[in-house]
């Protein structure tokens, strides 16, 4: 009997970065919103919002989640204003 196989799933990503600049725009923003929840530590109500966006963040540079104009202006008003522009700059997924 001839066995057949299954094909394998391949993992779902949302999108891959388009080159080696916006990978490190995306790094250094990952980097400067994790400086910033670690500095702001201290203050509990702030985060609430700034681990899951600093995941998040993180998730983009990975490529696993969408970088959007949305995600990039919350990060520039409620985490750090230079890594949200760093989001703005680089490649959107809208």
């Amino acid at each position: 009997m001839a066995e057949t196989t299954a094909p394998v799933p391949t993992p779902p990503s949302v999108s891959a970065p388009a080159d080696h600049n916006d990978t490190t725009l995306r790094l250094v923003a990952f980097i400067l919103n994790l400086v910033s929840t670690i500095g702001v530590g201290w203050l509990l109500i702030p985060l609430a919002w700034m681990i899951p966006m600093t995941v998040i963040s993180y998730g983009i540079y990975k490529g696993t989640k969408k970088n959007t104009t949305v995600f990039a202006v919350c990060t520039l008003i409620f985490v750090n204003v230079i890594s949200g522009v760093l989001l703005l700059v680089s490649k959107r997924d809208d």
